[in-house]
């Protein structure tokens, strides 16, 4: 009882108890840099004899014929293998290189470009050639894209100006176009922290950190994780204070229904009070034993029974109601859709099932 006590007064003085920490961390509004390739360093090439260029030349036209048919599996181990003939011809690393973006390897794509810069970092392609690294280099690059800039510095300023769910919706445009970037994930889970919406807000702080294990604000983010694994609501706190009419909307986070219940409950005990007037007729006997009618006033309480069971009623269903609200938001089973920013009307009002 003295922990619902306590609640109950952070309710009526109107502290939200789930975002008492939720300046703790600052949103991080910084843009990544352009990517910069940093190829690594190639040991000097062994220049080819004649039968070697010879042969190479060979395989490269047998690649360039796989390639073109589609077989690109074939066409990589042909210019690898004269790759390996030619070391010096810079245009059999590019090649090698595209095919090995076409077979999906990454590493290998990029160790050849790199080494066609290496090879040949004038060429009039070398723009060309960096952009492709650019492009399947690990990690997002928003600095090439217009769109996700201004989502991002949407995101930023609209959670400057408290509007938690335009936030949530900013962020979650950026990264769903740039999964990788991870200050979009922790800044979304700031948004989704203020909107009571812990679960969700953990789980884009656990993506942050494996996107970024060596960041500076680990420590200060896992706090962060454990503060709001504190907060998740009770359902049994939420029930025991439904029973309070509205209390276990106000627990909850559901103002503007935690007011409809109590108005609910509230307007039916003062219909049930209300007294009416009414018409008697009854049968006295006088000081002689005879018996007369009389018509009088009287005040009646006609609908009290039914007023305090509606009052009832309507405290019971909204206690049941934040308690399974309070269940779901603590295992997850509910997740925040992008409404007004000041909050959630009720179950299925700014929340979905998943």
């Amino acid at each position: 009882m003295r922990r619902l006590r306590s609640l109950w007064r952070g309710l009526v003085i109107g502290m939200p108890l789930a975002s008492l920490s939720a300046q703790e961390l600052p949103l991080k509004r910084a843009l990544p840099a352009p990517t910069v390739v940093a190829c690594p360093a190639f040991p000097a090439p062994i220049s080819p004899v004649r039968a070697q260029v010879d042969e190479a030349n060979r395989l490269a036209t047998l690649g360039a014929e796989a390639a073109l048919e589609g077989d690109h599996k074939s066409a990589r181990d042909l210019f690898q293998q004269a790759a390996q003939l030619n070391q010096v011809d810079a245009g059999l690393a590019n090649r090698l290189g595209r095919e090995d973006a076409e077979m999906g390897d990454k590493p290998a794509a990029i160790r050849e470009y790199c080494r066609y810069l290496f090879l040949s970092p004038s060429a009039s392609d070398a723009g060309q050639i960096r952009d492709r690294l650019t492009a399947i280099l690990p990690g997002p690059d928003l600095s090439r894209g217009t769109t996700m800039v201004e989502r991002f510095r949407a995101g930023v300023a609209a959670y400057d100006g408290s509007n938690w769910g335009d936030a949530v919706l900013a962020f979650t445009d950026v990264v769903t176009a740039a999964p990788g970037f991870a200050p979009a994930f922790y800044d979304r889970a700031l948004a989704l922290a203020h909107q009571h919406h812990q679960p969700a807000a953990i789980r884009d702080f656990d993506q942050y950190l494996r996107l970024t294990p060596a960041a500076g604000d680990s420590d200060a983010v896992r706090e962060r994780q454990l503060a709001l694994r504190r907060e998740l609501p009770s359902a049994t706190v939420a029930f025991w204070l439904g029973l309070i009419p509205g209390g276990g909307q106000y627990y909850t986070h559901q103002p503007v229904l935690g007011v409809l219940v109590t108005a609910a409950a509230v307007g039916g005990v003062v219909w049930g009070v209300q007294s009416q007037t009414v018409t008697k007729t009854a049968t006295f006997t006088d000081r002689n034993g005879h018996p007369y009618t009389q018509t009088f006033q009287a005040s009646e309480q006609k609908n009290l029974g039914a007023g305090i069971g509606a009052a009832a009623g309507v405290t019971l269903i909204g206690a049941i109601e934040a308690a399974v609200v309070a269940h779901n938001r603590s295992s997850g089973l509910l997740t925040p859709t992008v409404v007004a920013s000041q909050g959630q009307v009720g179950l299925g009002l700014g929340l979905k099932f998943r």
